[in-house]
């Protein structure tokens, strides 16, 4: 008994999909099997942008619902997988930024970049009203530097704790004071009479500094390069780099300017990539999109995300989701399944009719374990008591909670 194959090209390309889509869509599991790796990943990466605007609103969850079901209907799939990403990484509480349109702007900013330039894709939301709010730059002045922006910016989104002093904190926080946030055209801008306007040292360089300059010293930090490919990498592969190895993709990273797509297709084409079908855990919004288009939930039920521990623009803290194995938790597992139980699968598409195979094909689950198969088939013997009906209903349910469909 183990992971058997049910088909070595498919199971191949639903790898690809599983971790590069936001949910295993059967259908680009089918066009991307027929090709070699390298062709099917470069599809991906030449894939249009998907250029449509999220609204913004001053209702965020209309603007998250919208987001949801973009992902559901995705345009360009590992565009919306590195805008979950990068949000994870460079998070904003939607409680805690002011005007809720500025959920829909910041979204709209990382989606346009989210596969583009990372020193780009920095330097706007150092800008971004959402990100200047949840941080409380907007009350930092020369006179009075708040250092809440200066040390995340370096402690979570850039260089991290032990490349930094407390005197280069200190000195970043002075020289992005000054920003402010228009309440009527909803513009951040700098107002010179609250910025700082001196020399001071930062990471061991003395200059007039300012927020477009603290950003490029950080990113030309190698540093920035080796942690940001390094949570990239983890987050396709599933695998935690070496500091050495880290170090060396960091090194190549920045020879390529910070360009995304470069990384990513260094990452997709690495063994490591490919060395395993399952190689982490689905974290909660991963598992949700993986079933919200399957099962026809409303992507207006935003409780259903937030009660799996992951709704977007919802942080727990400054620092993001935790990564790993808190995701296969017995809480975790129970809310999964407590979700499976709230649905009507007679109002899924199939969600009484379908095989075993349809099913499995639908979870994108093309590497299944024997047992899965096995439990799946002995709930035909239950026919007398669930009935016809409720035999594909409960398969369903297995598919949907088995290990495999955890797992990323």
């Amino acid at each position: 008994m183990g992971l058997a194959e049910r088909d070595p090209l498919m199971a191949q390309s639903a790898l690809l999909v599983r971790r590069t889509h936001m949910r295993a869509e059967p259908e680009a599991i089918t066009t991307l099997s027929g090709l070699e790796r390298a062709d099917a990943v470069e599809q991906l990466l030449q894939t249009p942008l998907d250029d449509a605007q999220a609204p913004v609103s001053d209702d965020s969850k209309t603007t998250l619902t919208w987001w949801i079901t973009r992902i559901g209907d995705s345009v360009n799939p590992l565009q919306d997988r590195m805008t979950f990403l990068w949000h994870s990484i460079l998070p904003s509480h939607r409680y805690s930024v002011g005007k809720q349109e500025f959920v829909g702007m910041q979204l709209n900013t990382i989606r346009s970049r989210a596969l583009g330039n990372f020193r780009d894709l920095l330097q706007a939301l150092m800008a971004d009203p959402a990100m200047l709010k949840y941080l409380d730059a907007e009350s930092s002045t020369a006179k009075k530097p708040n250092e809440n922006l200066a040390r995340e910016i370096m402690e979570l989104f850039t260089i991290g704790i032990g490349s930094y002093t407390e005197a280069d904190v200190q000195a970043a926080a002075l020289a992005l004071a000054g920003w402010r946030v228009d309440k009527d055209s909803l513009q951040a801008y700098i107002e010179p009479k609250r910025a700082f306007d001196g020399e001071v040292t930062f990471l061991g360089e003395t200059r007039r500094w300012d927020t477009p300059s603290i950003v490029d010293r950080l990113c030309d930090h190698p540093a920035t390069a080796a942690r940001m490919a390094g949570k990239v990498g983890y987050h396709f592969t599933g695998k935690t780099l070496s500091v050495e190895a880290r170090s060396e993709l960091g090194r190549w990273w920045q020879e390529q300017g910070l360009e995304i797509k470069p990384l990513l297709r260094r990452v997709l084409l690495d063994e490591q990539f490919w060395a395993d079908h399952y190689a982490r855990p689905r974290s909660g919004f991963e598992y949700y999109t993986g079933v919200q288009k399957i099962l026809q939930l409303d992507p207006s039920e935003y409780w259903r995300p937030r009660n799996l521990g992951q709704a977007p623009y919802e942080p727990p803290n400054v620092g993001g989701w935790p990564e790993g194995d808190r995701w296969l938790n017995a809480d975790s597992m129970l809310r999964r399944s407590q979700q499976l139980f709230s649905v009507d699968f007679r109002k899924v598409p199939d969600g009484t009719t379908a095989t075993i195979d349809q099913i499995l094909d639908r979870c994108g689950l093309w590497v299944v374990n024997d047992e899965v198969v096995a439990a799946m088939e002995a709930a035909a013997g239950h026919v007398d008591t669930i009935g016809d009906e409720g035999v594909p209903q409960l398969q369903w349910r297995i598919a949907l909670s088995c290990p495999e469909f955890q797992l990323q």
